[in-house]
């Protein structure tokens, strides 16, 4: 059985996240639009010191 290893993010994605939580996103959507996980999205921007909506 193969282990998967987490998708890098790229520059682009995290502009992106950046972008849409400024616009009140909340994960759920977001984690949607950047075909990932919402654990992966929370964490991120987390990791970013952004704020998620809610």
């Amino acid at each position: 059985m193969r282990s998967s290893k987490p998708k890098e993010w790229t520059d682009i994605e995290r502009k992106r996240l950046s972008v849409m939580i400024r616009r009140r996103f909340g994960a759920a959507k977001i984690a949607a639009v950047l075909r990932r996980h919402t654990g992966s999205v929370k964490q991120m921007a987390r990791e970013m010191g952004l704020i998620l909506k809610k």
